[in-house]
């Protein structure tokens, strides 16, 4: 009987220290999970900067087009 005794109490230690083990491995995910999502915020952020970044280019030279565009409208008229 004192066999199964320590057998029992040697069960629980060991079941104490899986436990033990499972929470240290879920913070440590918990952790890299964290990690991984503030990084890639980070790298979509810096991807919205250049393409807004490409939008502003492009409306930039939408604008002198338009304006290229209006001034020889003009000169052209002008001779008419």
């Amino acid at each position: 009987m004192e066999k199964r005794l320590v057998k029992k109490e040697e069960i629980e230690k060991q079941l104490q220290e899986i436990v033990a083990l499972i929470e240290q491995v879920d913070a440590k995910m918990e952790k890299v999970i964290a990690d991984v999502i503030e990084e890639r915020y980070a790298q979509n952020q810096a991807q919205l900067g250049r393409l807004e970044g490409q939008i502003a280019g492009v409306e930039q030279r939408l604008e002198k087009e338009k304006q290229s565009a209006a001034l020889r409208l003009s000169s052209k008229l002008y001779f008419v």
